[in-house]
């Protein structure tokens, strides 16, 4: 279980590396969340390193994602996928009838260019994503207006909200939530990590 602010870091890791091909140096990770303290910043990579989120090295940018572990998503057996037996509806019955074809999860959720969250808060609720579900992010520097985002607040706050443009100096990020209040940003203030894709929970 990390903490806020390790949690911080490793998504600031992994959006560094996606927008940059290459690992952060610690002074980046220093400018990237605000911290002055080199010693408080190696503090933050020996628990991510001790939980088993990256490897380090002694280069200068000595920092490895360890992939089952970066919320990327991994095939954990050699099956083609699982059965599609038919519809079901949510309001009246259907019946749930064979079928020959299959659903590939992996395929249709995974890829080098996807990772998972997991949802911590009840701010997209009202969309059915819930405290603790996982929600499948594609990497992405932009995103359409309405989508729903995973995005970098001020270089280290990272949030799953709706993204609204208003103007060229206004960007609204909008909870799902009733008893919540979109709260507006000046787009230099934000960074888009991905759209979400997909999402699941388990029972």
């Amino acid at each position: 279980m990390l903490t806020e602010r390790e949690q911080d870091t490793l998504n600031f890791i992994q959006s560094y590396m996606n927008q940059n091909q290459k690992p952060p140096r610690l002074v980046d990770i220093g400018e990237g969340l605000d911290i002055k303290a080199m010693g408080h910043i190696s503090r933050l990579l020996k628990a991510l390193e001790e939980k088993g989120y990256i490897e380090r090295s002694s280069a200068n940018r000595g920092i490895s994602l360890i992939q089952q572990k970066t919320h990327t998503i991994t095939s954990q057996t050699t099956a083609p996928g699982l059965p599609l037996l038919g519809r079901i509806a949510a309001g009246t019955p259907i019946e749930a009838l064979a079928d020959e074809d299959s659903i590939d999860i992996n395929a249709m959720l995974a890829g080098n260019d996807h990772f998972v969250l997991k949802v911590e808060g009840q701010s997209m609720q009202d969309v059915g994503i819930m405290d603790q579900d996982w929600v499948v992010i594609k990497s992405a520097q932009s995103a359409r207006n309405h989508e729903i985002v995973a995005v970098m607040i001020n270089g280290w706050e990272t949030t799953l909200k709706r993204i609204q443009y208003i103007d060229e100096e206004t960007t609204r990020l909008i909870p799902e939530n009733s008893e919540l209040e979109p709260i507006d940003y000046h787009p230099s203030q934000l960074t888009i990590q991905g759209v979400l894709v997909g999402q699941f929970r388990r029972y």
